[in-house]
């Protein structure tokens, strides 16, 4: 957040920085989040092989988040964050809603598979962001907006087509699949609900608050589960890839790009998460792929390619 008095020409300079530049900045930060979420699932995959429940690995990922998070905020974040917490309403559910997205994807991952479950979840997400904001505007979208969406869901189908699964990596496709129906929905209200709280916390600040909320609400299960970890570089690395990477890092591009790009283009474009995700898990976790997966790739790379070139001339929202 910035400071009341801000430097002196700082904001001539941010005015004089063309919309359009600051859009593709924010199509270009949402597009590499979805590759970095690509690599969620296999560490989660990899992590459950080694014995860790799914609520034990959102925990430690979590901490291991709170403790990056801690100085990077400083303590000034910690107080913008108290005052922030007199109208708890909007962060809560920003905390809860990220908290039931992960953890309904975790268990989708564990009974559907890497593959169906990212791709399920991320597929139902855009669809029902853009319908939200259609009935909100009380518009219908336009056509560009119609055909991107529509080729970025060819795209998933084909990958999901091209993605098989089997009783090891499906052991319970109907669960599995509602679940990933559940964590879609899940996101696409989180990102709603936090594009407004993004432009008035900013980034790390709002990662720190729901970070720390999912602490507290995973302590019990995690107790119950039995928090010990084996202490081997692949757990250890494992879920500190997840808390700084696909925690600390993501979300920061995530939130960073919402500032300048509407929820519905920002879902299509993390959907080169689910075309990082099935490459990864044929290369290493041995889950079928077939060339069908190239061409759904292809389509979903086309969707992010126009979207950037489309550049949604939005300008960023004021920080209060």
């Amino acid at each position: 957040m910035r400071s009341a008095t801000p430097a002196p020409g700082g904001g001539r300079v941010a005015r004089r920085v063309p919309v359009a530049v600051r859009a593709r900045g924010g199509v270009l930060a949402l597009a590499l989040t979805g590759v970095l979420w690509g690599s969620l699932g296999i560490a989660v995959r990899m992590l459950q092989d080694a014995g860790l429940s799914p609520a034990v690995i959102a925990f430690w990922r979590m901490v291991c988040a709170c403790l990056v998070l801690a100085p990077l905020i400083g303590a000034r974040g910690l107080r913008d964050l108290r005052a922030a917490a007199r109208r708890p309403r909007r962060l809560l559910a920003v905390s809860l809603g990220s908290l039931a997205f992960q953890l309904l994807y975790f268990l989708a991952v564990r009974d559907v598979g890497v593959a169906v479950a990212t791709l399920v979840t991320l597929g139902l997400a855009p669809v029902a962001v853009l319908v939200h904001e259609a009935v909100e505007e009380r518009r219908v979208p336009g056509p560009r907006t119609l055909a991107v969406l529509a080729c970025a869901l060819t795209g998933l189908a084909l990958v999901v087509s091209a993605s098989g699964g089997d009783a090891v990596t499906a052991p319970d496709p109907l669960r599995g699949l509602a679940e990933a129906a559940a964590s879609g929905l899940a996101y696409a209200a989180t990102t709603v609900v936090s594009g407004p709280l993004s432009a008035r916390l900013g980034a790390f600040r709002i990662i720190a608050a729901t970070s720390a909320v999912a602490v507290v609400l995973l302590l019990p299960a995690a107790l119950v589960a039995g928090p010990g970890i084996p202490l081997t570089p692949r757990v250890v690395g494992g879920l500190a890839w997840l808390g700084v990477v696909t925690t600390v890092v993501a979300y920061g591009l995530f939130y960073a790009g919402l500032r300048t790009t509407p929820g519905s283009v920002a879902m299509v474009l993390t959907l080169l998460e689910p075309a990082t995700a099935v490459v990864l898990a044929a290369l290493l976790l041995d889950e079928p792929l077939t060339p069908r997966g190239g061409a759904g790739a292809a389509l979903l790379l086309l969707a992010v390619a126009v979207l950037y070139l489309a550049a949604p001339r939005r300008e960023p929202a004021v920080q209060r």
